[in-house]
């Protein structure tokens, strides 16, 4: 006997507006970050009861002994919509997309004054993106460099101008990327 299939949840949300756009590189107002933060999964995410960083892609973190080097081991689990896993390299290329001048970022200044070279990258003052304190060290290790300790960085590392952005779509559609049968997500 065939199973009878379930049918799709379907989930009505009232923003009030239709949102400017679903691209976390390019999200600043409450409505494109809110879906942007549903859409996509971050490294960390803040407890909604204490505000400290839990886990989220990442499993765990080591921090350096001088606090400038936080190590990030990813899960191995989570699939993009399109069923590619979620890597290491997806987020190095999601944090250089969003300091990338050409993306014109509103919010990639929160990188760009604590990543290593960040604020040189974005500004436009060096196009080498390995100058960067952003490595994917294999699928599911990430490392950023600091510019000095910052014993908050887990809560920065839950904001979605640190989230990972699918290359391949974004590669193959441009801009278009974010519409409707192009789009890929991993939340």
């Amino acid at each position: 006997a065939t199973p009878t299939p379930t049918p799709p949840v379907v989930l009505h949300l009232n923003l009030g507006t239709e949102p400017p756009t679903l691209d976390p590189a390019l999200a600043v107002d409450n409505v494109s970050v809110d879906l942007a933060t549903a859409l996509f999964v971050g490294l960390t995410k803040l407890n909604s009861a204490t505000a400290n960083a839990e886990p989220n892609l990442a499993t765990s973190w080591d921090v350096s002994a001088d606090g400038t080097k936080y190590t990030f081991h990813l899960r191995t689990d989570v699939k993009w919509s399109d069923g590619k896993p979620v890597t290491a390299r997806d987020v190095e290329y999601g944090i250089l997309r969003t300091l990338a001048p050409a993306t014109a970022s509103e919010y990639a200044y929160v990188s760009a004054v604590i990543i290593k070279g960040a604020a040189d990258f974005n500004a436009g003052t060096t196009t080498d993106p390995s100058t960067v304190g952003v490595r994917a060290l294999d699928d599911w290790t990430l490392e950023i460099e600091l510019e000095h300790a910052a014993s908050y960085f887990p809560g920065i590392a839950s904001m979605w101008v640190l989230y990972p952005q699918p290359k391949w779509a974004i590669d193959a559609y441009g801009d278009n990327w974010i519409e409707p049968g192009n789009i890929v997500t991993n939340g």
